[in-house]
């Protein structure tokens, strides 16, 4: 409920033009089913990358409708142009880590000491620097990141992702403040 609640404010704060990348279907989906119609009640259109759907008519859509926002995959974190308008804002839900499920990850954590250092948490921060760079794609291209997890902050790790983003203009805020520093972050760009 928090993160549908911070959600919310953030699509209505930018009046759209939201990529949400979330590292899960299960999350997604639960997402997007509930915070639909609030955003629809409020004007707003969110699609949700759904199974079986073309990423590529997907990504056209999202192009083609500047207020549409959008819940996509693993496959809108990298190689996904959105220049101007288009996307103002991504928010990343969790950082992106490797399941310790994953058989790759289990095999590293048989084979090697402190593999997670050595592989998960470079990949996830790559990960955040791939999705950031979703935003900034023309030196007019002005945009906002949201990172949502708390380990950022409670995490001794947290500061590694911080500062591999391209700008160092970085604020911290608590959730039920996020809506309304977008809201004066969009009416002064």
């Amino acid at each position: 409920p928090a993160l549908e609640d911070l959600l919310f404010d953030v699509h209505v704060a930018m009046g759209g033009s939201v990529l949400t990348l979330f590292t899960n279907r299960r999350d997604m989906e639960r997402v997007y089913e509930s915070l639909r119609p609030r955003l629809a009640a409020a004007g707003l259109e969110v699609v949700c990358q759904s199974r079986g759907a073309s990423p590529r008519r997907l990504r056209q859509r999202f192009m083609e409708e500047t207020a549409l926002s959008l819940m996509a995959l693993r496959s809108f974190w990298e190689g996904f142009d959105a220049t101007g308008d288009t996307l103002r804002c991504v928010v990343i839900p969790k950082l992106p880590f490797a399941s310790p499920n994953d058989p790759l990850v289990r095999e590293r954590d048989l084979r090697e000491d402190r593999a997670w250092w050595k592989y998960s948490l470079p990949d996830a921060v790559i990960s955040v620097k791939q999705a950031a760079g979703r935003l900034i794609r023309s030196s007019t291209d002005t945009g906002v990141l949201v990172l949502a997890d708390s380990r950022l902050v409670s995490k001794g790790y947290g500061r590694l992702f911080v500062s591999s983003l391209p700008s160092r203009s970085v604020t911290r805020l608590e959730s039920s403040n996020v809506g309304r520093y977008l809201s004066l972050w969009r009416a002064s760009h």
